[in-house]
C-alpha cells in the first residue's frame, strides 16, 4: 500500500517549480557566463539593440512573442555581474499601435512599451516567456520584485 502512495506524489514534486511571487518583474539565474547569456538568447532568436562586454549588459531587439504572446513584442535586459544573469524586460501590444488607450496615442512604441512582469494576463504571459530562456540554462533560478 505505501509503495503506491510513494507513486502518486513523484509527479508532485518531478514537475513542481519554485512559486513565482506576484509582480516579479526580474530572475536571476546563479552560475552563467555573459557568452552564454548570449549565445542562450540568439539560440531563441533575439537579436541584440546593444551590448556591452564591459559592463556585461545585452538589450535585445523587440522580437515577436509566440504562443498567447503572438501580438506583443518583447524585449530582454540582461546583465551578467560574477556569473549572477538578471533579466528584465519590456513589452508592447501591436493591437493597440495607431490607436487611443486611456487618452494616450498609442503611436509610437516608446509610449506603448511596459514593463515585463508577472501579474495579469499581457504582462504574466510575457514574463512566462522570458522565464523559458532564463530556465533553459537549468541552473538555480530565483524570482525578484525591483
Amino acid at each position: 500500500m505505501f509503495k503506491y502512495l510513494f507513486f502518486l506524489f513523484i509527479p508532485i514534486s518531478v514537475f513542481a517549480q519554485e512559486n513565482i511571487p506576484k509582480k516579479s518583474n526580474t530572475i536571476e539565474v546563479i552560475g552563467v557566463t555573459f557568452k552564454q547569456v548570449a549565445n542562450t538568447l540568439l539560440d531563441f532568436g533575439y537579436s541584440f539593440d546593444k551590448i556591452d562586454s564591459n559592463y556585461q549588459t545585452i538589450k535585445t531587439d523587440f522580437k515577436e512573442g509566440t504562443g498567447k504572446n503572438n501580438w506583443m513584442k518583447l524585449r530582454i535586459i540582461v546583465r551578467v555581474k560574477d556569473t549572477v544573469a538578471s533579466f528584465t524586460g519590456e513589452y508592447y501590444n501591436t493591437i493597440f499601435m495607431g490607436s487611443t488607450l486611456g487618452g494616450v496615442r498609442q503611436s509610437t512604441i516608446d509610449n506603448s512599451v511596459e514593463k515585463i512582469e508577472y501579474r495579469s494576463v499581457n504582462p504574466k504571459n510575457c514574463f512566462l516567456e522570458m522565464n523559458k530562456v532564463a530556465v533553459s540554462f537549468k541552473k538555480k533560478t530565483t524570482y525578484l520584485i525591483n
